[in-house]
């Protein structure tokens, strides 16, 4: 506990941090969107479960509780937030939803990320607006690495199904997967 002691303002400036300007993030991992990212909601909502167990070790159950009801209403948007049913690529994968890379900032109050429109800043002019719901990426595996879904809930599942029809590409020496399908990046 005493080490512990010796980094307690950092933790409680971080999840104070996270807790202020999420679960929405300004930008996504590869720097390219702000939004609902499947990825950057599994290490917030991880990131506040880990700091409420340091400010309980240290004593200070109130700010740890509320670190924990916060990370628990998060979770339980995830699908409001960032999962689609009832669309073209669900019909093409035979798959009854999936986990969208990232659905747009304003999406929370549409009620589904089929709603909203995506840029990609890294597409040549007219092509850098997508729909949402047309766009996947393996972020959404983050939410079974940080333990926040199952790696065989049947949304996980699905979603693993989009990625490899839309982003796996056999090469010479195995797979490769590409970050999400209208990528810009990277040699075409």
């Amino acid at each position: 506990r005493a080490k512990l002691d010796d980094f307690l303002a950092m933790i409680e400036s971080a999840a104070s941090y996270v807790v202020r300007n999420g679960p929405v993030t300004g930008e996504d991992r590869w720097e390219e969107d702000a939004g609902y990212s499947p990825f950057t909601l599994a290490v917030e909502i991880a990131a506040l479960l880990a700091a409420a167990d340091m400010l309980d070790a240290c004593g200070k159950n109130e700010p740890a509780n509320y670190l924990r009801e916060t990370a628990d209403c998060w979770n339980d948007q995830i699908e409001r937030w960032t999962y689609v049913t009832g669309t073209a690529t669900c019909k093409v994968a035979g798959v009854a939803g999936y986990y969208v890379r990232i659905a747009p900032p304003d999406s929370a109050d549409a009620g589904s990320p089929k709603d909203g429109y995506v840029p990609i800043k890294n597409r040549p002019p007219g092509y850098t607006e997508r729909p949402a719901e047309e766009i996947v990426s393996p972020d959404a595996l983050a939410l079974v690495r940080f333990g926040l879904r199952a790696a065989d809930d049947p949304r996980i599942v699905d979603t693993a199904k989009v990625i490899d029809a839309q982003l796996r590409c056999e090469l010479p020496l195995g797979p490769l997967w590409y970050r999400y399908n209208s990528d810009g990046y990277g040699e075409h």
